[in-house]
């Protein structure tokens, strides 16, 4: 009897951790399925990776409630302000790739000049679709301060914010390798590998606006 309590005792821990592994796959296949629907219009994929980061700041601080009623709650929430910045985003990164593709076809110290400061502005503008949305998830601001703040606030704590722009650009890379990579990469960003990728990078941004948070 004694031997049978032991295999027990030893046998439920790892059960229960089973169980956790599983409902949170479960949750990041869940999370990243209603990404993706609220994400199709393409305009609302602001208002919707906002949503997203709601949802997973807490489930890093373990306070994750109702996965569907808070990220729905969320993206309604943020719906006006996610969208604004998501198109001024869109915009600006189109008319960068556009300008570059022009400017790649000539030569020259100006053109080169010209393709250096497109990089530099492409980084920025990285640098907000990585932030700014996560703020706006957080803190309630005019939409200029949030697009302002996401700049500032990485640079002023880049011990934490660099992991973030590091982690998701090695990610973006290896799915643009080759066709192959291509492929495979939309099935798993498709499935789970946006909300992976969120949680991941969710325990940096809670570092990176902690200290603004506590002077809340």
């Amino acid at each position: 009897m004694l031997m049978r309590q032991d295999m027990l005792g030893e046998k439920m821990p790892m059960d229960n951790m089973i169980i956790r592994v599983l409902t949170r796959i479960f949750d990041f296949i869940l999370l990243n399925i209603l990404w993706v629907v609220c994400s199709i219009p393409i305009v609302t994929m602001g208002a919707s990776t906002a949503a997203l980061y709601s949802v997973m700041l807490k489930i890093t601080k373990n306070q994750d409630g109702y996965i569907i009623k808070d990220y729905f709650k969320a993206f309604c929430e943020n719906f006006r302000q996610g969208t604004i910045v998501w198109m001024i985003l869109a915009l600006l990164g189109s008319l960068i790739g556009a300008d570059m593709a022009i400017v790649s076809r000539t030569s020259g110290i100006v053109a080169s000049a010209a393709i250096v400061l497109f990089c530099i502005t492409g980084f920025f503008c990285f640098v907000e679709v990585l932030f700014v949305f996560p703020l706006i998830a957080v803190f309630r601001n005019s939409t200029g301060n949030m697009m302002k703040n996401a700049i500032l606030i990485p640079v002023s704590r880049l011990p934490y914010a660099l992991p973030v722009l590091l982690l998701t650009g090695m990610c973006l890379i290896l799915t643009f390798l080759n066709q192959t990579s291509i492929l495979a990469g939309a099935a798993i960003w498709s499935v789970i590998g946006v909300s992976v990728l969120t949680y991941a990078n969710s325990f940096f941004i809670r570092k990176v606006l902690e200290p603004y948070m506590e002077a809340r």
